[in-house]
C-alpha cells in the first residue's frame, strides 16, 4: 500500500503558480520521508505556499538522506526531524551552521521499543527485560529503515552491549514491511519487540506497550518533538514562507489521524491534506497571521477563497 501512496504523492512533484516578486524563481524544495504523516504534513505546507503564489518541489528521501541534502544545499525544508532520536544526524549540521531549526511542528511525540500486550503481561515491561528473554524474541529487534534515527540508536545499543543486547540483531526495513511482521506476530501470538512511535496509527489499532527506559536509553525511549528544519538562507530569501513554516504546528492526535486515513482507510495524501485544510482554516489562520503576498493581499484571504 505504501508504494501506491508514494507513487500517487510524488507523481507531480512540482506545481508552478504566480511567483511573488520578492521570491526567487527557484522552488522551495521539501525533503519528504516515506512516512504517511510526514507526506501529509509536507503536502499541507506545499498546498498553502502554492496557493499564495510560491513554487514548491518535493523529493522523497529517508531521514539520513534529508540531512545530507540539507547540508549540501540540495533541499530547503525537512519537516520530520524527531528530536532527540535524530540528534546524531542533526548535531553536525548545527555545528557548521548549515541548518536552522524553524520550530517544533508537533510536541509530546514519543519514540521507543514496544511489545504486544500479551508479552507485557508475561513480565516484559522494560528494556532490561529483553536480554533474559532473548530466545523467545529470537534475539531480534524489528525496526524501520537502516538509515533512520531509531535504527542508528539501536545499532549503537547492540554495538555497546547495552543492557545485554550485544548478541542481538536488527531487522531494518520499510515501515510497511516492519508493521507487516508486527501484525503477523500479533495474530499468531508470537513474541516480538519493535520500534514504535507516536503519532502513528499503530497506537490506535494495536494492543502494544512501550517498554520503560533506563539511564542511557534516553535517545530512543523518550518524549520527542517533531521539528521543521530549513536551510538558513530561507529566512531571508523567502521570508513569508519561513514565517508560515515556523508557525506550522499541530497536535499529535492530528498527525496520528493522518496516518490512519492514508495507511488504513486508503485516502490519498493530497485528498487528506486538502480536506484537513478546508476543515481547519482556524488553525491555518494562526499560521498566516497578517502576512501579505507581493501584491499586498493578505495570505489568509487568499487561502480562505481557495479552500
Amino acid at each position: 500500500m505504501y508504494k501506491q501512496i508514494i507513487t500517487l504523492f510524488f507523481t507531480v512533484t512540482l506545481m508552478v503558480t504566480a511567483i511573488p516578486a520578492s521570491a526567487e524563481n527557484a522552488p522551495i524544495r521539501f525533503a519528504v520521508p516515506p512516512w504517511s504523516g510526514a507526506m501529509v504534513k509536507a503536502e499541507i505546507a506545499t498546498q498553502i505556499l502554492e496557493a499564495i503564489g510560491y513554487t514548491t518541489a518535493t523529493t522523497p528521501m529517508d531521514a539520513s538522506e534529508a540531512y545530507e541534502a540539507l547540508k549540501n544545499g540540495d533541499v530547503d525544508v525537512f519537516m520530520s526531524a524527531w528530536l532527540p532520536t535524530q540528534e546524531m544526524l542533526l548535531a553536525p549540521l548545527l555545528k557548521n551552521n548549515s541548518v536552522h531549526v524553524a520550530g517544533a511542528n508537533v510536541e509530546h511525540a514519543r519514540t521507543g521499543l514496544c511489545v504486544p500486550g500479551y508479552v507485557s503481561k508475561k513480565g516484559v515491561t522494560s528494556i532490561t527485560d529483553l536480554a533474559p528473554s532473548a530466545a523467545k524474541f529470537d534475539s531480534t529487534i524489528y525496526n524501520i529503515e537502516p538509515t533512520s534515527g531509531m535504527y542508528l540508536v539501536v545499532d549503537k545499543y547492540i554495538h555497546n552491549d547495552f543492557e545485554g543486547l550485544g548478541s542481538w540483531k536488527q531487522k531494518g526495513t520499510s515501515i510497511d514491511n516492519m508493521l507487516g511482521n508486527v501484525i503477523k506476530a500479533f495474530k499468531e501470538k508470537q513474541w516480538i519487540v519493535f520500534s514504535c512511535w507516536e503519532p502513528h496509527w499503530m497506537n490506535i489499532t494495536l494492543d502494544m506497550r512501550y517498554l520503560k527506559g533506563v539511564k542511557g536509553s534516553e535517545e530512543l525511549i523518550a518524549e520527542n518533538t517533531i521539528n521543521t528544519l530549513i536551510r538558513p538562507e530561507l529566512k531571508t530569501t523567502y521570508q513569508t514562507p519561513y514565517m508560515i513554516l515556523s508557525r506550522f504546528k499541530i497536535d499529535k492526535l492530528t498527525q496520528g489521524k493522518w496516518t490512519y486515513d492514508v495507511s488504513l482507510k486508503g485516502q490519498s495524501v493530497k485528498e487528506t491534506a486538502t480536506s484537513w485544510i478546508k476543515g481547519n482554516l482556524n488553525v491555518v489562520r494562526q499560521w498566516l497571521g497578517n502576512l501579505k503576498v507581493a501584491n499586498g493581499k493578505r495570505a489568509v484571504d487568499i487561502i480562505e477563497t481557495k479552500f
